[in-house]
């Protein structure tokens, strides 16, 4: 009788120590007004800070420092060279030269806010449009004022 009691008592101080356990509330997209922006290959990062300025100036923040920000934004980059990826992306527009996924964490790195990946490509009149990194980056950051709903 004394080791059930025992048992009950050790059982009923761990589900009061478990439900004493709250997890923090997650940040939404719209309450991220200041992001930082880690250093990304083929200087993405760089396209993305001006992208930011250019589409969201007025509601979002680039910082400098992480502990300053709401929000992280971390990602890769691939871009493919070389004449025949060149032809048949850039003036052809079949497939994409580059491309990028980012990912937005909330400030303390442990959950993933949002995801999404671009690429380049023009179907038509690809010659004349801007493309690489500059053109991910603005397809990211529009993909991002649509999930946020700016």
């Amino acid at each position: 009788m004394k080791f059930l009691f025992a048992g009950l008592l050790i059982f009923r101080s761990i589900a009061l120590a478990e439900s004493a356990i709250v997890p923090a509330p997650v940040a939404s997209l719209a309450s991220i007004h200041r992001v930082f922006i880690d250093p990304m290959p083929n200087n993405l990062d760089l396209y993305l800070r001006a992208e930011f300025t250019k589409q969201l100036k007025d509601r979002v923040t680039v910082v400098l420092k992480k502990e300053d920000a709401d929000g992280i934004i971390t990602g890769i980059d691939d871009q493919q060279k070389g004449t025949g990826a060149m032809i048949t992306g850039r003036y052809l527009g079949l497939h994409d030269t580059a491309t990028g996924t980012i990912s937005l964490l909330d400030k303390t790195e442990t959950n993933i806010l949002w995801s999404d990946e671009a690429g380049d490509r023009h179907l038509f009149f690809s010659i004349s449009h801007r493309g690489g990194e500059r053109q991910v980056a603005a397809r990211l950051i529009e993909k991002f004022k649509k999930a946020a709903g700016y």
